[in-house]
């Protein structure tokens, strides 16, 4: 049986578990109904795509250099 992980729910599971797990709200929680207690898992996740592999490795790529808006105004040719 499968869960999303909702924003109400996600601050109930302790910071040192959602951090290990690497949870967040919307996370799917595969959960095991044959164990004697209250067992759950992240679901498998699908691979990620090539777009997904390049955004990860483009995060922070510009840090320290241009706000977004300087960047605008340059792009624009505004002074």
């Amino acid at each position: 049986m499968q869960a999303t992980l909702t924003v109400e729910a996600f601050n109930f599971i302790p910071e040192p578990i959602r951090r290990r797990l690497r949870l967040q709200p919307g996370s799917v929680l595969e959960f095991d109904e044959q164990a004697p207690f209250l067992k759950a898992v992240p679901a498998e996740q699908p691979a990620p795509t090539e777009f997904q592999d390049w955004l990860q490795a483009s995060v922070g790529f510009a840090k320290g250099k241009l706000t977004t808006d300087e960047r605008m105004a340059e792009t624009r040719g505004e002074d």
